[in-house]
């Protein structure tokens, strides 16, 4: 059975999500499965995606074809288009400037319990080593003198280090547009309300009222460049984006691998591709901080998409026990993902830089074709 083949009656939704630079892998997987005589060979029905996962799902959306797609990644890394953001450096040297004004007024009271730490600091640590006087540092700052630092993020008059605005031209490059429209495919993108912290769902169909409430979706039939930022924009990295009355940011916060809403845009099968090693995958011992953290983001993209699967799942086992129409169950596969570590080590998610991300590229096709070599198979409670 070709579960990839075209089907009218039965939806396919392509399911991408959040990554950073991974998304040249989420490229590669595209590349397999648009060109190898077992995938899809032609446009999926609806797309759902995040961050790099709508920016791929608007690249796809919009008619480019593989390598174009790839060549948009390389881009970035070879034009890196972000721009630091001076309000934020300037708000600095400002703030440390006060700070060092204000010191000699310190009471004294304060004072002298900051030297009492200083002396218990100086018994903990190894102070005659470099290594032991930057921990005693640390350790004073965040202890003694939080309250100091705490000022001074307080009076940065800006919510990010890094702006976004040459990526607009970069997409409108890319897609041959300042606007995507008329598309054949069903296409969400996610974001996420920074006053209010609740998800956005942009959609430009309509979704099915009969699945789920149009309350929790903003139909827009015109996707804009400010709507394909936002679901980009990385908190305190990149700038918030705002669209209308709404300020947003990267959908990855709250929904990293949106699968309700290619069920609300009419799909029946899905296919995730995700770009975290499988939850079998025997990773390596914590060595450094760039492993801890590339591991501690693995771990929340993962438990983001469990979360989201088992909703469906249960859904699914409802459909199962009532027969109703509305229900309907929906054929998940099981998701394509890496299954090989060697491009995905620190800092792959922010590594911006040619050679790791044609690695990646090469990694997404050979998931992809190990994938459709299995057959591909449905995801269901068996398997967790």
């Amino acid at each position: 059975m070709n579960r990839l083949a075209h089907d009218p009656a039965n939806p396919i939704a392509l399911v991408l999500s959040g990554g950073g630079a991974r998304g040249a892998f989420q490229a590669g997987v595209w590349h397999t499965l648009y060109t190898d005589e077992r995938g899809l060979r032609r446009l999926p029905d609806v797309i759902s995606g995040t961050s790099a996962g709508a920016l791929n799902g608007v690249l796809i959306a919009a008619g480019l074809n593989p390598g174009q797609i790839l060549d948009f990644w390389l881009d970035l890394a070879d034009r890196p288009p972000v721009v630091a953001n001076e309000t934020f450096f300037r708000s600095l040297g400002r703030e440390l400037l006060k700070l060092a004004v204000r010191e000699p007024t310190r009471s004294l009271s304060l004072r002298k319990r900051e030297v009492l730490v200083a002396l218990d600091l100086l018994k903990k640590h190894a102070w005659y080593r470099e290594s032991g006087r930057l921990a005693m540092g640390l350790e004073y700052l965040m202890t003694a003198r939080f309250d100091t630092l705490s000022t001074l993020l307080a009076g940065i008059e800006t919510s990010y280090l890094f702006s976004t605005e040459p990526v607009r031209e970069r997409i409108a490059q890319a897609i041959g547009a300042r606007e995507l429209r008329d598309t054949p495919v069903k296409l969400a993108i996610n974001t996420v309300d920074i006053g209010t912290g609740k998800v956005v769902r942009i959609v430009n169909h309509k979704p099915d009222k009969a699945v789920h409430s149009a309350t929790h979706y903003r139909y827009e039939p015109v996707i804009s460049l400010d709507m394909i930022l936002a679901s980009a924009s990385i908190p305190v990295l990149f700038n918030p984006v705002r669209v209308g009355e709404q300020e947003l940011w990267d959908g990855g916060v709250l929904v990293n691998t949106p699968l309700a809403p290619a069920v609300a845009l009419g799909a029946r099968r899905i296919v995730p591709v995700l770009v975290t090693m499988p939850p079998d995958h025997k990773p390596q011992p914590i060595k450094t901080m760039g492993n801890a953290i590339e591991r501690l983001a693995d771990s929340f993209l993962e438990n983001a998409y469990n979360t989201d699967r088992k909703l469906l799942l249960d859904r699914n086992e409802l459909a199962k026990r009532h027969g109703d129409p509305k229900l309907r169950e929906i054929e998940l596969l099981r998701a394509i993902r890496p299954d090989e570590a060697a491009p995905f080590d620190a800092g792959s998610y922010l590594y911006f830089e040619r050679k790791p991300m044609l690695a990646m590229f090469a990694a997404g096709q050979r998931a992809a074709e190990r994938w459709l070599a299995r057959g591909p198979e449905v995801d269901g409670r068996g398997l967790e």
